[in-house]
């Protein structure tokens, strides 16, 4: 039957297929739930004949639907769906959040995100995780603005994850599930907004501890004033500027760098120098996230 309906009516019907208009079709289907869409240029009598011969369907969920598609695609490699799903877009996005939302904030939280990208698909993955589907990578808005947008909204600790961008090809299911381990292993939630940079950084910390010698340096850390190493922190991230870290901190010039030539004294790192630097920056940031983790 599926057949003869191609036959007679061409490019007028698709089935299983989401056109770019859905209401220009009328939509039906048939024992197997095939979904069956005419286009509504057909006449009365033959509509009438087609609700006679197939279930007519009045609304069609198309968004729901094309979620459905992109979770089997995503999480069960059902790369035979792309042809479902894609049409212009060539190239995806994953944004990746955490979330403690119920259902009613969980269709909230979409709206807003269709508001400010209407080609956007957000999918709730397992437990407390989720991603956005970014398929027009737009220089027209700062994601960071927008992330503490939907964080202000939800008076929620929202994490985020942006991603490289990915060809949709076979490869979009494995490039996908390699970027969702990364994120569920390695993110920082201190952080509002992470990319794939941040997460080597993240790569880095956790694998400090393989060091044999950093139980000795963990030590020595944990023995510090917070503030010397708040203020060594904030050098390394002013990129080693002293009076922007001074602003940044609220503190004298002088002060801010007397904190520094103490924090260097204390812990034998030079972090006026890249290399005592940066391991001194690690062992920070590794400090930090045990920190949040035991509380």
């Amino acid at each position: 039957m599926i057949s003869q309906l191609k036959q007679v009516y061409g490019p007028q019907c698709i089935i299983d297929e989401i056109p770019n208009h859905p209401n220009d079709y009328y939509w039906f289907t048939d024992d197997e739930h095939k979904m069956i869409g005419i286009k509504k240029s057909i006449t009365v009598a033959e509509k009438k004949l087609l609700s006679i011969v197939f279930n007519e369907v009045g609304s069609v969920d198309f968004n729901q639907q094309i979620s459905v598609y992109w979770t089997e695609i995503l999480l069960k490699n059902q790369i035979q769906l792309l042809d479902k799903v894609v049409k212009s877009q060539k190239q995806v996005r994953f944004i990746f959040f955490t979330h403690l939302f119920d259902s009613e904030t969980k269709l909230e939280f979409n709206g807003l995100i269709k508001e400010l990208n209407e080609a956007a698909i957000v999918l709730f993955l397992e437990r407390k995780y989720g991603v956005i589907l970014d398929f027009s990578m737009s220089d027209e808005y700062s994601f960071e603005e927008m992330a503490e947008a939907i964080q202000q909204d939800f008076y929620q600790n929202i994490n985020f994850y942006q991603t490289s961008t990915y060809e949709m090809n076979e490869e979009i299911a494995l490039n996908f599930q390699r970027e969702y381990r990364i994120y569920t292993r390695f993110r920082d939630p201190s952080v509002l907004v992470m990319d794939s940079h941040d997460m080597a950084l993240q790569f880095m910390i956790h694998h400090l501890n393989e060091f044999e010698g950093y139980e000795t340096i963990w030590q020595q850390f944990l023995a510090l004033d917070h503030d010397l190493i708040e203020v060594a922190k904030c050098y390394i991230e002013n990129n080693f500027n002293l009076s922007m870290g001074a602003k940044a901190m609220y503190m004298h010039r002088n002060t801010f760098m007397n904190k520094i030539e103490r924090f260097i004294a204390l812990t034998g790192l030079n972090i006026k120098e890249f290399k005592d630097a940066m391991i001194a920056y690690l062992m920070i940031k590794s400090i930090e996230q045990h920190t949040i983790l035991e509380k």
